[in-house]
């Protein structure tokens, strides 16, 4: 029986994945660059830090600016999303609904800004559906380990993983979650088509929105 939910935040309940996959073509766009001009920019830095992506685009572009200067704008960018722009996945506020009828108690645990969420969940109406926020940076841990998931399991009062289940979009996470014994929904995002068919495998199940689970 399930007595408390965990869930991660981009790509699980905000659909805001599609905002930082292509943010240097959208910025680029913003400068003035052709849609072709910017074609599989994402691609390349996708795997490389943000200010190394900063620099990279620099370069590449020819960007009379300052590194710092093309941070500040690719935040603004970010927070006006956040705050305007970026919407939940289909069914997340209707399932949230219900598990507050079952008095399931649910709680967030992300690796991302908790600034830029929060103002995203209060805006969308569902904030007060969560009994706190736990960032990944302030217990000095990632997801590529269990130990948020463990933190925010004792803030539900609660002891045994397989009490708990936790909604993850990102493999490394299902996997860490899953090896510390919790009980894991795989969430689909345009972000993870890649990892898609490992992540059905690792999962206790997985959907395609919350709508499946209503």
């Amino acid at each position: 029986m399930i007595k408390g939910v965990i869930f991660d935040i981009d790509g699980t309940l905000l659909d805001s994945m599609p905002l930082w996959n292509h943010l240097g073509e959208r910025y680029l766009q913003k400068m003035g660059f052709k849609e072709e001009e910017t074609e599989g920019l994402s691609q390349r830095i996708s795997t490389i830090p943000f200010t190394e992506g900063i620099r990279y685009i620099k370069k590449e572009y020819s960007l009379d600016i300052a590194e710092e200067k093309i941070r500040e704008q690719l935040q603004e960018m970010i927070a006006g999303a956040y705050c305007d722009e970026i919407v939940l996945k289909a069914g997340v506020k209707e399932y949230l609904q219900f598990l507050r009828g079952q008095g399931i108690p649910c709680i967030l645990a992300t690796a991302g800004d908790a600034s830029l969420a929060t103002a995203a969940l209060k805006r969308l109406g569902v904030w007060e559906e969560f009994q706190d926020i736990l960032v990944c940076e302030h217990f000095k841990t990632t997801k590529l380990e269990a130990k948020i998931y463990l933190l925010a399991m004792e803030r539900l009062g609660l002891s045994e993983p397989e009490e708990v289940l936790v909604f993850e979009d990102v493999f490394h996470a299902i996997k860490s979650a899953k090896q510390a014994g919790f009980q894991v929904c795989g969430v689909l995002d345009e972000a993870n088509k890649e990892d898609w068919e490992r992540i059905q495998e690792m999962a206790d199940f997985t959907i395609k929105d919350f709508y499946e689970l209503i």
